[in-house]
């Protein structure tokens, strides 16, 4: 399948049959989120100012887990579908803490990720080439992998200096940073 960007999209370009695939997916995926969804989780589509929902557009909660830095927090982001979805990755943004970004070395300044699993294999990043996106990705394994990426950032694509030159060389600054932003989003305990 043709990838198309947005502005295409915006345009009318794609053909409306791969942009309704895109929503049947998405409708199948929320189904059986909604049966299977895991403990602390929050995922579903926005809804629109006229009050429908956007099934390309979600609201979504990443618990930490109960043994990470970042526990008890929920963090908010959002998660934005192409209509090219599933042939292309969503992205995702954590949305600002007290209008700063999460501080994490894997998080730019936008509150965009920069994770693998939603990296699509011909793309280019400063550690080199690709990412491990496939179209048999679900939005619920992207979901498990966010809650494991508060805790695993990968030094060799870093989206920010300071959080990857605090966690690199003082730890515990680290840790007292990240415990700043976590008293300031909604709590698990």
């Amino acid at each position: 399948m043709e990838i198309i960007s947005e502005f295409q999209y915006a345009l009318g370009w794609l053909p409306i049959r791969a942009a309704m695939a895109a929503e049947a997916r998405l409708m199948e995926e929320r189904k059986s989120w909604r049966k299977d969804r895991p403990p602390l989780f929050v995922a579903k589509p926005m809804t629109r100012s006229d009050g429908s929902q956007s099934v390309l557009e979600w609201d979504i909660r990443i618990p930490a887990r109960k043994s990470s830095i970042w526990w008890p927090g929920l963090f908010p982001a959002t998660m934005s579908f192409p209509p090219s979805y599933p042939e292309s990755p969503p992205r995702v943004k954590f949305l600002p803490i007290t209008g700063k970004p999460l501080f994490h070395p894997n998080v730019y300044l936008d509150g965009g990720v920069c994770m693998s699993i939603i990296n699509p294999p011909e793309s280019v990043h400063g550690y080199g080439r690709g990412g491990t996106w496939s179209p048999s990705i679900t939005m619920k394994q992207v979901l498990l992998a966010l809650q494991t990426f508060l805790d695993e950032s990968d030094g060799l694509a870093q989206g920010r200096d300071e959080p990857y030159r605090l966690r690199k060389n003082n730890y515990q600054e680290y840790i007292r940073r990240v415990k700043e932003q976590v008293s300031q989003v909604e709590q698990l305990e």
